[in-house]
């Protein structure tokens, strides 16, 4: 998981996706493709991961309705664009149609809600997340299939992170700036049957598996012994370079 500085959001929906099994912390969770990542609201969390996912190859459109947020986003060269994520034209116009993820981070849930609706029902997207700043909202949220990241929870986790979990939470700030988690499918045939044993001369130095999900949602942290299956996801952590590399000779298929 990334921790980026000062944005709890963004270390708890990390966590969430690598925890649930769901695929590339923040850009592991959403996948490199070349379809368009839709990001709705461009305060701190909105910026920080547009940022971070631009980073890391997604193709990223911020949209928001204050003309100063957008110019900040367009001057620190992100593609942003003016508007209101909740209007079904705007999305429209915004590539929603097209788009394989849409993650809303306002700090208005009544937004963030329309706007996951609208992407669901009218669009059709595949993956959506938001921001939940209200813990009552939870529900409503995840009731539509959204993955829903409680800023309260975010903020506690995070704190006890710090306190009861030190060397953890260094580690995690150290692996913000310099390495990388990603969760990928393992579709590269000739590798499904073998072991991690088998496979440690397939991963690059500097990189580790640290955890394999399977197609019926279990996790664990494998053993050499254990043994890739069809349609298992293999989380790898490390150096930025080292865990691409692994990515794409694992999942060399978009």
């Amino acid at each position: 998981a990334q921790l980026l500085a000062g944005t709890v959001f963004l270390i708890i929906f990390a966590t969430v996706v690598l925890q649930a099994g769901l695929a590339r912390q923040i850009a592991n969770y959403l996948e490199v493709s070349p379809m368009r990542t839709l990001i709705i609201g461009g305060g701190r969390v909105g910026l920080s991961l547009a940022e971070r996912l631009e980073q890391d190859g997604e193709n990223v459109l911020l949209i928001d309705t204050d003309p100063d947020a957008v110019e900040t986003a367009r001057k620190r060269g992100l593609r942003a664009i003016e508007g209101d994520g909740t209007d079904a034209d705007v999305l429209e116009r915004a590539g929603a149609s097209d788009a394989k993820t849409v993650i809303a981070t306002s700090p208005d849930d009544d937004v963030n809600l329309l706007v996951c609706q609208l992407s669901k029902t009218t669009f059709g997207v595949e993956k959506i997340a938001s921001r939940v700043n209200q813990p009552d909202n939870v529900d409503a949220f995840e009731s539509l299939g959204v993955r829903a990241i409680d800023l309260s929870m975010a903020t506690a986790w995070s704190l006890e992170n710090v306190l009861a979990r030190p060397s953890l939470s260094a580690w995690m700030n150290e692996l913000g700036r310099t390495g990388d988690v990603q969760e990928i499918e393992v579709t590269a045939g000739d590798l499904v049957g073998k072991t991690i044993a088998e496979l440690n001369a397939e991963i690059p130095d500097g990189c580790i598996v640290g955890l394999l999900t399977h197609q019926n949602g279990t996790t664990e942290v494998p053993t050499g012994d254990h043994r890739l299956r069809d349609g298992d996801r293999v989380t790898f952590l490390g150096q930025t370079d080292a865990v691409d590399r692994a990515s794409k000779r694992f999942h060399p298929h978009d």
